[in-house]
């Protein structure tokens, strides 16, 4: 029987060298982050500080997704002159865009780059001998393990909770993993619980203590959803004034993908200066939101993206994105 191609393809060896011979490394994820995004950097901190390594972490934030809150105090948002001076080696994970890693990046630009990440969308803006870009790979945290076994670092508790964790937040527990996804990333997640994680304590402390606030305005978000595309997409917005202390999204695209019939969920959030778009298909709808995104700047996966468009007005989000979206559905 022919053996089956793993998920993970090796990592170029100039990558790992570059990551061996750095005595200073900078760690560097996306703007607005997500668990992934925050989870990989952390994962990536504790195996690096294992080999050695000296080890900053950076990002413009804001830290406003429940799950991540309680790690805003171990990044920085700017970059101190002692850093600076010493070149460090720059590791950027979670973004597909040299726009997403903000105002952070461009203070340490310039100097030798890697880029570690999972999303297929946006123009390249790294080296290809000095990337890891796997677009099948369920999370970025699962391609930081991958380097945590080329450099040889032994998979401790500490680090598999943070690995564990962007798996579990970027695939919504498992709901967006695919067939082809699912056996490679199954054999880490069993590697990560062997360590003596728990997925239900896990669960429960990302989900439980929300605010009764932040649940009524999911709540509010749902109740004036409406459904277009003859039901196969549904459009939910977020108004400029809504408070809330999370990412409402977070809740209501899990809700709106089980009404029947629907093939793509769009959150219209209003912003100064434009429309932030965020969609997520059902993963037998065979629309690409991803590709979707990217058309119109922005980025993410087959199932789930988001894309900014500037000087779009409130009024006319809807036909805009409707026009975009019928001959995909």
């Amino acid at each position: 029987m022919e053996k089956k191609k793993s998920l993970f393809h090796p990592i170029p060896e100039a990558l790992i060298r570059a990551v061996e011979e750095s005595s200073c490394i900078a760690i560097i994820s996306h703007v607005n982050p997500d668990g992934d995004a925050i989870f990989s950097s952390l994962a990536l901190s504790c195996i690096l500080k294992k080999s050695g390594k000296e080890v900053h972490l950076f990002n413009d934030g804001p830290f406003n997704r429940k799950e991540i809150m309680g790690y805003a105090h171990l990044f920085s948002s700017s970059v101190d002159q002692e850093v600076k001076e010493k070149h460090p080696l720059v590791v950027i994970l979670d973004c597909s865009t040299e726009d997403r890693p903000g105002m952070v990046y461009q203070e340490l630009k310039g100097g030798k780059t890697i880029v570690i990440d999972h999303h297929a969308s946006g123009r390249a803006f790294y080296d290809e001998e000095l990337s890891y870009i796997v677009p099948l790979s369920p999370s970025t945290t699962l391609l930081v393990d991958e380097l945590r076994i080329a450099l040889g670092v032994e998979l401790e508790k500490e680090f598999a909770e943070y690995l564990l964790l962007g798996f579990l937040t970027d695939t919504g527990f498992f709901h967006f993993i695919s067939d082809i996804q699912a056996p490679d990333s199954f054999k880490k997640v069993s590697s990560f619980i062997s360590t003596g994680l728990n997925p239900y304590e896990l669960y429960d402390r990302m989900h439980d203590g929300r605010k009764l606030e932040d649940v009524k305005l999911v709540a509010r978000i749902l109740e004036e959803c409406e459904p277009a595309l003859e039901g196969k997409v549904i459009i939910a917005y977020e108004k400029k004034d809504s408070s809330s202390s999370e990412r409402p999204g977070d809740s209501v695209y899990p809700a709106l993908l089980e009404c029947e019939g629907v093939k793509v969920v769009v959150l219209i959030k209003e912003k100064e200066n434009g429309i932030e778009f965020g969609f997520r298909a059902k993963r037998n709808a065979n629309v690409d939101v991803g590709a979707l995104a990217s058309s119109l700047s922005g980025g993410g996966h087959a199932l789930a993206a988001g894309a900014t468009v500037e000087n779009l007005k409130s009024e006319d989000a809807k036909s805009f994105i409707l026009e975009k979206l019928r001959p995909l559905v």
